[in-house]
């Protein structure tokens, strides 16, 4: 039971190859929604948690408001009281950074013991860099592709394109570096770095569920040794 981390810069299709891959492999696909999972199982007060909010502040993003100094709400969720069957009341419980990054945290960890999964972004490869079964990929690209890739995706200019492309670097560097410890663009964290300027989607989805089929191959042939 694999798991997949994919690490991407914005623009190199990352998010398209992990899609391509979970169809491939049948294996499902996790960003942010996994905070919710998390937070049921680490037991958010209140009951279950139905809903995760990373968009409650118009003025910065999650990482951002992660990154921020000081003691704040970085995110919100919304919870269902338990034994009320359906009709639940709903309450909204506040988190902070703290809380944040445990169940970020909690919510890998519990894909990663389910398995058969692609984990894009939020640091899976430094959660689960150590662990066995875990393929660690990262998708990159030259800027010229990234930028076109982005213009089509969100139809804006040229200009404002290079603004998001530097913009959500240098965001997934500090959260990566300040909240794990680790540089995002250090090859050493994976076992493909995958340049989408040279492969296509379908290139890149069949390179990394070969690494995945090559893996699962070898943990069989030591376990019958």
């Amino acid at each position: 039971m694999t798991v997949i981390t994919l690490s991407r810069q914005y623009g190199s299709r990352g998010t398209e190859i992990a899609e391509r891959v979970c169809k491939l492999l049948g294996y499902k696909f996790v960003d942010k929604q996994i905070i919710a999972q998390a937070a049921n199982e680490a037991g958010v007060p209140g009951g279950r948690v139905v809903e995760f909010n990373e968009q409650h502040s118009l003025m910065r993003s999650f990482v951002d408001r992660l990154l921020y100094p000081g003691p704040h709400v970085v995110a919100q969720v919304v919870v269902t009281s338990s034994g009320d069957g359906e009709n639940g009341r709903l309450t909204v419980e506040e988190l902070d950074k703290a809380e944040c990054l445990n169940l970020v945290r909690s919510a890998i960890h519990a894909v990663y013991q389910v398995g058969n999964a692609v984990i894009v972004g939020r640091g899976g490869q430094a959660v689960l860099q150590t662990l066995p079964g875990v393929l660690h990929v990262r998708t990159v690209a030259p800027m010229p592709i990234r930028l076109l890739t982005i213009q089509q995706q969100i139809d804006v200019g040229l200009e404002e394109a290079y603004r998001l492309a530097v913009r959500q670097d240098k965001k997934t560097a500090g959260y990566l570096s300040q909240v794990f410890g680790i540089e995002v663009d250090d090859p050493m964290l994976y076992h493909l770095v995958i340049n989408t300027g040279k492969l296509s989607v379908e290139q890149a989805a069949q390179m990394i569920v070969g690494a995945v089929e090559t893996i699962e191959t070898a943990s069989v042939a030591g376990s019958a040794a």
